[in-house]
């Protein structure tokens, strides 16, 4: 075979498996590592807003922004869950997270508006998202 003919194949399929690794690995996983991130500054965002009754209007409606910021997340984070390559996932489970738990987690999270309950599933949430314990 012609030289110029072997560079061409060789140049298509590392192309190819480029591409693959690129859109069916790689993206997948940074998306839910933007996510798990995103999870984790709506935490820190929202943390004073865990009830917010007998507050002012302003209080009232970043309660109400936490509530759909919690169930977007959860959303996203479940769908991007399904996407994840198999070892990605036996590597996190290795690692001790959980993103399914914490998918499940952040809709009772934004469920719950008593600041005990709260405090348990948000730290549940990042347990399940492999953050560690911060002590205040």
């Amino acid at each position: 075979m012609d030289t110029e003919i072997i560079a061409a194949i060789i140049g298509i399929v590392a192309g190819a498996s480029g591409y693959w690794i690129a859109a069916f690995w790689m993206q997948p996983i940074l998306r839910y590592r933007e996510l798990r991130m995103k999870v984790y500054g709506d935490f820190i965002f929202y943390a004073q807003v865990v009830n917010a009754e007998g507050l002012n209007s302003k209080m009232q409606e970043l309660q109400e922004e936490r509530v759909i910021a919690n169930r977007r997340s959860s959303a996203d984070l479940a769908a991007c869950i399904t996407e994840l390559p198999i070892w990605y996932m036996k590597w996190l489970r290795r690692k001790g997270q959980t993103p399914e738990r914490a998918a499940k987690h952040l809709i009772g999270y934004s469920n719950t508006f008593d600041y005990d309950s709260a405090h348990k599933l948000a730290e549940a949430i990042k347990r399940a998202l492999g953050f560690k314990e911060v002590q205040e």
